[in-house]
């Protein structure tokens, strides 16, 4: 992480105040955060999971106690089934139960290792219900429901959001269309032209690169946006950043600001 981070941002600074090209800066940026942004998708996609399977979890161990099984047991019979990525984390905590470490200790274990908000809250039920004194069983049913309903309203809560996403996907391609008729019309047209009390002509490389930073900028703002709008986070409207600023430059680079568009136009 820190080689990638360190020959990205070298890279993104030669290229950009050395060798003036904005191409190595982008190239510079993708290499110093895609290791680490894959590395946390990838992360989050492992506590989704988790977070998916967890209720069903909590809801094996209530019925094995019903059944008469000792919460040993239970879990033992737990890690028997399958629970997709959380099965791992299932025998993890059976063989620390099997070690004599108490229930409420493992569970808060668990839930500090996942770091996830969700499973967080159930686990703290669990234990200050299980402190009370309160029946178990009961105990693990309550919160595998609060878990099912928790999980639910955060995918509602998702889907509901998702709506805004797909409005700055909007204004950004229209935010690039303006983009387009000042490229293709504003500055050809006043490029010919020169004014008496003009000392010099529009310079037809400069608004490029005007143009060109700031659909980049607008891009990466925009996409996190999304992700603070959508998910609190703006880590997750990384991977739109990266969408947006990618669709931004190749559209203008290659479409917008080519040689072919202008003749064209001309």
């Amino acid at each position: 992480m820190i080689g990638s981070v360190a020959s990205g941002l070298i890279l993104g600074l030669i290229g950009y105040f050395i060798l003036n090209l904005s191409e190595f800066a982008i190239a510079g940026i993708a290499i110093a955060v895609g290791p680490y942004l894959i590395i946390k998708m990838r992360e989050q996609a492992w506590i989704n999971e988790i977070e998916d399977q967890f209720p069903e979890f909590l809801r094996a161990l209530a019925d094995s106690q019903a059944a008469g099984m000792t919460l040993p047991q239970a879990i033992k019979m737990a890690q028997e089934d399958d629970y997709g990525r959380l099965t791992d984390e299932i025998k993890v905590m059976a063989s620390k139960i099997s070690w004599g470490i108490p229930f409420d200790e493992v569970l808060t274990s668990f839930s500090d290792k996942v770091k996830s908000d969700n499973i967080q809250g159930t686990v703290s039920l669990i234990v200050i219900a299980h402190h009370a004194g309160g029946n178990i069983i009961k105990i693990l049913e309550s919160a595998a429901e609060s878990a099912r309903m928790m999980r639910g309203l955060a995918k509602e809560q998702a889907s509901k959001l998702g709506q805004y996403t797909g409005i700055i996907y909007i204004s950004y391609l229209v935010f690039l269309s303006v983009v387009f008729l000042l490229q293709t019309q504003f500055v050809e047209v006043f490029a010919e032209i020169t004014l008496p009390t003009a000392t010099e002509t529009i310079s037809r490389e400069e608004f490029k690169t005007t143009f060109q930073n700031m659909l980049i900028i607008h891009g990466a703002l925009a996409g996190l946006m999304i992700g603070k709008m959508t998910k609190n986070s703006l880590f997750s409207g990384i991977k739109h950043s990266i969408i947006l600023t990618s669709i931004g430059y190749i559209t203008f680079r290659f479409i917008i600001a080519s040689d072919l568009i202008t003749g064209i136009l001309a």
